[in-house]
């Protein structure tokens, strides 16, 4: 007993004098998040919902502001964060999830090492989905082996683009992708509009937060879903790593899914000291259990799933030890424009 005791006033002792270490580093300055999509969108509402609600619970209370840099699915946000970036902690980013196998699949723009990063946390893990417009002709992942469907993306690197280009190489899909669009708010729209039939990586936290009434009405229909498993309100909607017909296609595709862990990551530049990461991760734990944050999720209909700087650190490692076969099989499916 004594010794459980000890350990825990430990605990309790390191952490207190963490959150004096960041009080002494934060108090009156200004934190940068920077955000790789657009306004409006679900990685520009978590970093706005850390903004107002992340000084509660870092301590020191510093000003937090958010910097939108839109481009290449956040390409542009996650080379300016590991190149350009202060490297103290008051710069932190919030970017897709995709971005993190770049550099393993040769894009010369990616001059990165996603290993380098300090992961912070994000606000949940998800479930991508393949997602077509109700008025699509097509219904099913084998009516889309005869029939084409238009999908808007944000580019290449962006799952917007390898999701449906994927499904296309290993599964035989007839999907044409139209490249351009600043951001998922912009393709949703232009999905309503009827300018593109679907978006193919759309998440289900985001469909929900942005336009549930969607789902009530039927306006959409699911062919696949890129995740470690299913999502329990979709059974029948199949698995993206179960169609491919190869064991390599299988597994390039489960390495495309990884991204469902790293759905909404947020991050800081390569260099910030290991302590200071850890001061930033146990704050992002504090504020997704703060009651007022997570009152302010449900009135947001975000939803909040933590998921751990570690994970995510040991993900990102893991990765990396991907056998060359499948990383050939991804990197063809990247490099398609």
């Amino acid at each position: 007993m004594r010794g459980w005791i000890a350990r825990g006033l430990a605990a309790v002792l390191a952490f207190a004098a963490g959150s004096t270490r960041a009080a002494d580093f934060y108090e009156g300055k200004t934190i940068t998040i920077v955000v790789g999509f657009t306004p409006g969108g679900g990685y520009d509402q978590l970093a706005r919902f850390a903004a107002r609600n992340l000084p509660r619970v870092l301590a020191g209370k510093p000003n937090i502001v958010v910097q939108n840099m839109p481009g290449a699915g956040s390409l542009v946000a996650t080379t300016y964060l590991a190149n350009n970036a202060v490297r103290n902690g008051t710069v932190l980013g919030v970017i897709g999830g995709g971005t993190v196998a770049e550099p393993m699949l040769g894009n010369p723009q990616a001059r990165y090492d996603p290993r380098r990063f300090g992961w912070i946390g994000g606000r949940s893990g998800d479930h991508f989905m393949c997602t077509l417009w109700h008025e699509s002709p097509v219904n099913t992942i084998e009516e889309a082996k005869t029939r084409e469907a238009v999908f808007g993306s944000t580019g290449t690197g962006s799952r917007t683009m390898s999701f449906p280009v994927a499904l296309n190489e290993l599964v035989g899909t007839k999907f044409r992708v139209v490249t351009g669009y600043p951001g998922g708010n912009e393709i949703s729209m232009a999905m309503e509009k009827r300018e593109v039939d679907g978006f193919c990586g759309w998440g289900i936290s985001a469909i929900r937060q942005r336009v549930p009434h969607w789902l009530a009405e039927g306006k959409l229909k699911f062919l696949a879903q890129f995740a470690p498993g299913k999502h329990r309100d979709f059974p029948d909607v199949p698995l993206a790593m179960d169609l491919p017909a190869t064991e390599n296609g299988k597994r390039a595709m489960e390495f495309l899914a990884a991204d469902a862990v790293l759905a909404w990551p947020m991050m800081t530049p390569p260099g910030v000291p290991a302590e200071r990461v850890g001061e930033l991760r146990r704050a992002f734990e504090a504020m997704m259990a703060d009651p007022a944050a997570l009152a302010e999720a449900a009135r947001e209909n975000m939803e909040i799933d933590p998921v751990s700087g570690e994970t995510m650190e040991r993900l990102v490692e893991r990765l990396y030890t991907t056998p060359p076969a499948v990383i050939d099989i991804v990197k063809k499916i990247n490099e398609a424009r």
